[in-house]
């Protein structure tokens, strides 16, 4: 789980078999992993090969080997034997078996490491736990488990877990996370229909709601505003409605996001488009606990082809930066490659590099994006 970055199971395996042939036995166990051989696995372990048999620094334990390709069998058995439940990978984020379940989305291997034993309240090499990595993906299910054994919502990485849940749009993570971490927030009684009609689409309803005494700019439970939800909602009608009743256009929820970028990320482009039609800043970033994204990274993560052109076309500037300086073009090249070639195409600077000093062109041509390669060939010089 990464923002901008996720890596595929075989890829992972690929990560921990690396320069396997290096050490003999920790090969064999390797191999045998691998292979889903777990009559292998455990003729080794009863030959007195130990379960954390260790190979180079560049190669996981056998546990994590487990977890990654899904071997539920060989991952009992390993832990039977003794290996690390708490075993990290060798270079993916320091990331533990118990991380890599929840990226895989893996349920029944995160409910056997919980019951092994794996401490829920570890955490990557960006400080993001288990239950940040399950929140990525909106797992509610291993976000339960976790849950329950009491896990550390407040622990800090690319945000807390509820952060998270804001930045992603998983909007039942974010109802169970502000009840987890008792921060419900009092909604007055005259706003509450202000809310239950924007939650309806009923944008007449929005009118009656106002004119009954509800404040256009009252947060609700969670913390975020009427015309919030309607963006999420895709309700150009009740944006309307709201916005000439004198809603805050650029309203900030609590990671910073405004109404135009939960439409960005949600693929809203006709709440997108009115809401620009009504003056919304199409260049917000958010806050730090919001990766100080703007409208434009998630569009763009979230393939929103449309949507890229609409903001750019308006003035977005097309090579912001986030908390850790990549751009929407950085997202791209990690996420959606043919989004890449239209942002170079519109301009997007290539050469731009992220806190990793990683540029798009570098990805470009390590990763043989021969359409990315193209398009970056073809553009103007600076100035040209």
């Amino acid at each position: 789980m990464r923002v901008g970055n996720t890596i595929a199971v075989l890829s992972l395996a690929a990560l921990c078999f690396a320069g396997a042939a290096q050490a003999s036995t920790y090969a064999d166990l390797a191999a045998a992993v691998k292979a889903g051989d777990q009559a292998q696995v455990q003729a080794l372990l009863d030959g007195g090969l130990s379960p954390m048999v260790a190979g180079t620094d560049k190669q996981s334990p056998p546990l994590v080997l487990a977890v990654v390709l899904k071997k539920h069998d060989i991952a009992q058995l390993l832990l039977a034997r003794g290996a690390d439940v708490n075993a990290r990978h060798a270079t993916y984020y320091n990331a533990t078996a118990l991380m890599l379940a929840a990226n895989n989305r893996d349920a029944d291997m995160v409910k056997l490491l919980l019951d092994a034993g794996a401490n829920v309240n570890l955490t990557d090499k960006m400080g993001d736990s288990a239950l940040n990595w399950a929140t990525f993906y909106g797992d509610e299910a291993i976000a339960e488990l976790l849950l329950a054994r009491k896990i550390d919502a407040t622990l800090y990485g690319h945000g807390n877990a509820l952060d998270v849940a804001l930045r992603r749009g998983h909007q039942k993570l974010v109802e169970r996370y502000t009840d987890y971490l008792e921060r419900r927030q009092v909604v007055q009684a005259r706003n509450r229909p202000l809310f239950e009609a924007a939650a309806d689409k009923n944008a007449q309803a929005v009118k009656q709601a106002l004119a009954g005494g509800a404040n256009v700019n009252a947060t609700d439970s969670t913390g975020r505003s009427a015309l919030g939800l309607a963006a999420r909602l895709g309700d150009e009608k009740t944006i309307g409605v709201l916005a000439a009743a004198g809603a805050r256009l650029d309203a900030q929820d609590p990671i910073g996001f405004t109404p135009l970028m939960e439409a960005a990320r949600d693929g809203r482009i006709e709440a997108a488009t009115k809401l620009i039609e009504l003056g919304a800043d199409v260049s917000h970033r958010a806050k730090a606990n919001g990766l100080e994204l703007t409208a434009l990274h998630l569009a763009t993560a979230g393939g929103h082809g449309e949507l890229v052109k609409l903001l750019v076309a308006h003035g977005a500037d097309i090579n912001a930066r986030d908390i850790e300086q990549a751009t929407a073009l950085m997202w791209a090249t990690n996420q959606q490659p043919k989004l890449a070639v239209q942002l170079v195409q519109m301009g997007a600077d290539p050469d731009i590099p992220s806190n990793t000093g990683d540029t798009p062109r570098a990805l470009a041509e390590q990763r043989k994006m021969a359409e990315l390669q193209e398009a970056i060939a073809a553009r103007k010089p600076k100035g040209g």
